[in-house]
């Protein structure tokens, strides 16, 4: 029937050239062949489908140990702590099950780090690389191809009120407490962050959906109360006038810390970056020419990775016989950045790209680089020893002048607020919290982290698979492997991370681009196709992979994007001013 009907569909395109819209690349040049092929990938997502689900009860992998052993069967209470896109989408995934959920967020709106950030932030990434699956930006928000902070807050919200999350939603309110119940479940306490009354509420499930931006981390150094200077975190450096008239020190080498110091130069009197580490920077189009995304999203991309440790035999093989390859193609890559962006001397990173990707990636606009030939920011490697009176000193003995110090140096976990037999259950290491699927603590199976110990090129997407993962798990349609079983997998995991990522205290959570093995992992489980590019070899192999080739999974979501009309009529009687 299949043949037939594609057979008909070719000859009916052939005759009428009716037009449809494009989703390979191929349309472009063969829209005849692409117009079949997009028909064509229905019925092969269709068959896939098919045989997949009639494979699940005689697999012998971590899958087919996840329809023996449930657990979570039952449940219809659920707390979420967070109500960024991790949070939101949680909220959304399990609503479609039936499930009561309330969303606990200690700020007055939805959005997480885009409800408000550093000065003048923005996507790192083109739009199409930060989408909600099944709920795509509209041609007015299309207008710019990398969205200021704003705008990606505007989409944010549009998501939550058509998905109906602000009526589950308790915003200005802080969870103080989360204590396992003897008999199953969890104690939520949480109160008014403009009150002390301290409630309780009772849940099956809970879960934590902090990001991986949760806590501001500033160095404790000797010598701040002499500092006669402001000192504040990125998060706080809200507004670029904070920097007028200032001599400002941006401390860090990431992504944020490049940003700070360059919007701070355009008003301070000087800006000065300060870098313990130079790490590489990944332009938005390779040579100036070929997208970045082509390289990093696609599985050609991911092949040229350090081995994932969840693979086959003859793909370690290939992977093995590459190495040369793969080693002189990083070399290639180096050389080229190290050419647009002119790096020398101290500005060129000391740890391979490769590796380097798992710690410090970050992908970069010539701002910098402008700024830095103009003179208007400066830049500088060390790291501060002591504060003094109008600056601070290095551990070279060197001397910086300084009114205001912006650390840039990342976010430290916060579970305090789970009960002292939880945490101790979750065995937290010193290189991070390692989860069964980077999801579920298989010592505690009626918790789940989404968004909160993951980190990929991709988190919203990402985010996205996870929680409806978690609904299919908690909705009987996968169940999870015994717990044994889950803590073979993180020991696997673990060992594999430890051989060769960067020693960092969120190693456990670094995923990057081994996204796309993550994500193959999530679709598997979940019984659904994980090749979502159809028929098109060339497109599974080099087309970077984006929320769109996921969109069937979110169906739901999809039917109420529309254009936004419907979380138009929404009330929002929880949400605050």
């Amino acid at each position: 029937a299949a043949v037939r009907s594609s057979y008909s569909f070719v000859l009916s395109v052939w005759t009428t050239r009716s037009e449809i819209p494009p989703t390979f690349y191929i349309n472009g040049m063969v829209p005849e062949v692409g117009r079949y092929m997009q028909f064509s990938t229905s019925i092969i997502m269709m068959i896939r489908a098919t045989k997949l689900q009639a494979k699940l009860p005689n697999m012998t992998t971590a899958t087919a140990a996840m329809r023996m052993h449930s657990p979570l069967t039952g449940t219809k209470r659920v707390a979420i702590i967070g109500a960024g896109v991790a949070g939101m989408q949680t909220v959304n995934q399990l609503n479609e099950i039936g499930f009561a959920c309330t969303v606990f967020d200690q700020n007055s709106d939805v959005g997480g780090v885009w409800r408000e950030n550093y000065a003048e932030f923005c996507l790192q990434v083109p739009y199409e690389l930060y989408e909600f699956p099944g709920f795509p930006y509209t041609e007015q928000e299309r207008t710019d191809k990398f969205p200021r902070g704003p705008a990606v807050q505007a989409y944010v919200q549009r998501f939550a009120e058509a998905n109906g999350v602000y009526n589950n939603a308790k915003f200005s309110t802080k969870v103080t407490g989360v204590k396992s119940k003897p008999a199953g479940g969890w104690a939520v306490l949480h109160q008014r962050v403009d009150s002390k009354h301290e409630e309780q509420d009772d849940f099956d499930y809970c879960v934590v959906a902090t990001g991986m931006y949760s806590k501001p981390h500033v160095p404790e150094l000797p010598g701040r109360p002499r500092f006669q200077g402001q000192v504040m975190h990125s998060s706080a450096f809200t507004e670029a006038s904070m920097a007028e008239g200032k001599k400002v020190l941006v401390v860090g080498g990431g992504k944020s810390a490049i940003d700070c110091a360059v919007v701070a130069g355009n008003y301070a009197r000087s800006s000065t970056l300060l870098f313990r580490k130079a790490h590489w920077p990944v332009p938005r189009k390779l040579l100036d020419l070929v997208p970045f995304k082509w390289g990093t999203y696609s599985r050609f991309g991911h092949f040229m990775l350090t081995p994932h440790h969840d693979m086959g035999s003859i793909k370690a093989a290939c992977h093995t016989l590459a190495t040369p390859i793969k080693y002189a193609w990083w070399r290639i890559v180096e050389t080229m950045f190290l050419f647009q962006f002119g790096l020398s001397g101290d500005r060129v990173p000391t740890t391979p790209i490769d590796i380097d990707l798992f710690s410090g990636g970050q992908i970069l606009n010539y701002d910098y680089r402008e700024a830095l030939n103009a003179g208007s920011i400066a830049d500088r490697k060390g790291e501060i020893a002591r504060y003094t009176e109008s600056g601070v000193v290095l551990h070279d003995g060197t001397s910086l002048q300084a009114d205001l110090v912006v650390f840039c140096t990342g976010f430290a976990k916060e579970y305090s607020f789970l009960d002292a037999n939880t945490a101790e259950k979750l065995g937290r290491e010193k290189d991070g919290l390692y989860l069964y699927r980077s999801i579920i603590p298989p010592a505690v199976p009626t918790l789940a982290f989404v968004g909160a110990e993951v980190s990929t090129f991709n988190n919203i997407l990402t985010q996205a698979l996870q929680s409806r993962w978690l609904k299919n798990i908690w909705g009987g349609e996968v169940s999870l492997p015994s717990e044994a079983n889950m803590r073979a997998d993180v020991q696997k995991e673990q060992e594999w991370k430890r051989r060769w990522m960067p020693a960092t205290g969120s190693r456990a959570a670094t995923l990057q681009l081994h996204q796309m093995q993550y994500h193959d992992r999530l679709c598997k489980d979940m019984g659904v196709p994980h090749h979502r590019k159809g028929l098109n070899v060339l497109a599974e192999a080099f087309s970077p992979y984006t929320a769109s080739d996921y969109s069937g999974l979110f169906q739901g979501t999809s039917a109420r994007a529309g254009t936004g009309m419907v979380g138009q009529q929404l009330a929002t009687p929880t949400r605050d001013s």
